[in-house]
Order: C-alpha cells, then sequence, then structure tokens
C-alpha cells in the first residue's frame, strides 16, 4: 500500500503547475481545480510510462527546489564543504534518485481519490498543504512544505512527509551512514548506481 500511496504523491505534483505564480490566497483552489487533470495524467493508458512521467517531471520541476533538497538532505556543514562543481553533481544525482524512485510507482496509481484538507501559513516563508490521499476507506496524510524564496517571494517545495515521515530526513539519515564510514565520493557512486530493493520500501 506505501508504494500506491508514494504514486498518489504524483497527482499533487502535477496540480502544483505554475505554483510559483500564485498568490498565497490562489494556492488551494488552483490545487482543487487541477486534480482531475492530473489525474487524468496518469490513468491515460494511450501514453506510454515514459510519455507520462516525461509530462509530469515538466511540470514539477518548477515547483521543487532540488538544490535546497539536496543541502538538506546531507547538512549545511557537509554541503559548505564540498566544491560547487561537487554541490552540482550531487544534486543532479538528488534528483535523479527522486525522480528514478517515483518513476518506479507510476504504474501502481489506480483509483484513489485526493482531498486538500487543509493549507497553513506555519511562519512567514512556510506553508503546509496536508492532502489525504483515500483508497478503500483508508485515509493517508500527505503533507507538502512551501517555503517563501527570498529573492522573488516565490513558493517552492523543499520537502513532503508521508505519513509522519520527512523524504528529506530518510534521505539524511541514509546518507549520513554512508558518509560515516566512506568518503564523499563513495556517495556520488552510489548515488549513480541502481537503488537497491530492500530501500525501496522506505518513503523515497
Amino acid at each position: 500500500m506505501l508504494q500506491k500511496l508514494l504514486s498518489g504523491i504524483w497527482v499533487m505534483l502535477v496540480c502544483a503547475h505554475s505554483l510559483l505564480a500564485l498568490p498565497e490566497s490562489d494556492i488551494t483552489p488552483f490545487m482543487r481545480s487541477n486534480i482531475d487533470l492530473a489525474t487524468s495524467i496518469l490513468r491515460n493508458t494511450h501514453l506510454s510510462k515514459p510519455e507520462r512521467s516525461g509530462k509530469i517531471f515538466a511540470i514539477f520541476d518548477s515547483v521543487f527546489d532540488y538544490t535546497l533538497m539536496a543541502k538538506l538532505s546531507i547538512g549545511a556543514k557537509q554541503w559548505e564543504s564540498l566544491s560547487s562543481e561537487k554541490q552540482h553533481e550531487f544534486t543532479k544525482l538528488f534528483e535523479m534518485r527522486l525522480k528514478n524512485s517515483y518513476m518506479e510507482k507510476l504504474d501502481l496509481y489506480t483509483d484513489e481519490k485526493i482531498v486538500i484538507k487543509n493549507l497553513e501559513k506555519i511562519k512567514d516563508t512556510r506553508i503546509h498543504l496536508t492532502t489525504h490521499l483515500m483508497k478503500n476507506g483508508e485515509v493517508y496524510e500527505i503533507i507538502y512544505k512551501f517555503y517563501k524564496t527570498a529573492n522573488a517571494g516565490e513558493w517552492m517545495i523543499y520537502d513532503v512527509d508521508i505519513l509522519g515521515v520527512s523524504i528529506i530526513q530518510t534521505y539524511r539519515t541514509q546518507f549520513a551512514e554512508i558518509l560515516a564510514k566512506e568518503p564523499f565520493d563513495q556517495l556520488l557512486a552510489r548515488l549513480k548506481e541502481p537503488e537497491p530493493a530492500d530501500t525501496k520500501k522506505a518513503p523515497q
């Protein structure tokens, strides 16, 4: 069920298209109005899996701050110790790992229903969008965490909580275990390899 839950996240990401251009008051109605469009992409049997994933990636790339997510996943101290070239390489590999992890789950999305429950402004620069994914009478909570950028005041996603578990914290724990025993270049090498089967059960 967790894998099907993860596949439902993509629906909400598709709904987030153009969120950067929206004022805060329009976020919730915009997301609601685009749920049908998002689910139609995932359920469109005329589109191949690469075509569906391509449409989705093209949309959510504009709302995910991969650089910040990469930085948070290894911690500020480790991040600042890296050269700009290493930071860029790690960010691209981290982005690829995220995309590959979710692309494997696109076919699992079937008849789940997603409902927006609450938009909460945690502080001036943080907003949490709480959604419920419903399947066979069960309700699963997914929270999308947005931050307001300093330069343009745009809203971007920096983390997602699935059933109370942070995606970023999950990766940070995994990466910390590796970096405690191996140099950073070895982490880069691991990210270039296919994801081990046993880690696919984690909320990634």
